[in-house]
């Protein structure tokens, strides 16, 4: 198996290939399913709204169901691990969670943005990882095959995305959830609901790759769903 033929499996699945590496103890991948150590990481995710036209007509977003994104990637990412021969490992589903945001960045050229989410110098904030997969063999080292690191948020001086948010959640570097969560959920017509975070929207790198519109709203829809489902879930301390 070579990267090429991986990649012509994830493709029509809207998924990305987003680079990989041969791992080392540092990179704390478990061993596979045989208790043998994994040799190479491949990650696999979206850029730009690449999963949004296979995913949308998925049995898991018409089912009505808790977290179908999650329930997609894993079904997916199970069925290709398989075919690969490795193991899938996810973002989702911990305590403990996989290291997934050292794994990108030891796969891609990936640095945090203001807003802390991590900016890619061709999709800027608009990508993201749903699983990796693990193998028993050396693939590739695609150290050399980064694209050169080229961070926007060093040369933008405006910062628009901190004076995007309607209501301050991002400052000082520092992401305020309960202000955020405060305004979705008592502005349903918000324009963030509808389109997505003004903030990320506000950001001029990658523009061409921004979430389509559904995309977006889905995101949003879900976050704040998580999010509220979370602060019902508390214990009372009464």
């Amino acid at each position: 198996m070579d990267i090429e033929t991986i990649t012509s499996i994830a493709t029509p699945l809207g998924l990305s290939v987003r680079g990989g590496f041969v791992c080392s103890i540092e990179d704390k991948v478990p061993s596979l399913f045989n208790g043998e150590a994994a040799r190479s990481l491949v990650l696999f995710g979206n850029a730009g709204s690449s999963i949004w036209p296979t995913f949308s007509i998925s049995p898991e977003m018409q089912d009505g169901l808790d977290n179908p994104l999650d329930r997609w990637s894993q079904r997916i990412g199970d069925e290709l691990a398989k075919q690969l021969g490795g193991m899938a490992y996810y973002p989702f589903g911990g305590p403990p969670y996989q290291p997934f945001i050292s794994w990108a960045q030891r796969a891609e050229s990936l640095r945090p943005s203001q807003l802390g989410m991590l900016l890619h110098p061709e999709y800027g904030l608009w990508h993201a990882y749903r699983f990796a997969v693990a193998l028993p063999d050396v693939l590739f080292d695609t150290q050399s095959n980064k694209l050169p690191l080229r961070h926007a948020c060093d040369t933008c001086e405006e910062k628009p995305c901190y004076s995007a948010c309607p209501v301050d959640a991002f400052l000082n570097n520092h992401y305020d959830v309960d202000r955020c969560v405060s305004h979705l959920d008592a502005n349903p017509q918000a324009v963030c609901n509808h389109d997505g975070c003004l903030a990320r929207m506000s950001c001029p790198e990658a523009m061409e790759h921004r979430y389509v519109q559904p995309h977006a709203a889905f995101h949003i829809s879900q976050f704040l769903k998580a999010r509220l489902k979370s602060l019902n879930d508390k214990p009372n301390d009464k």
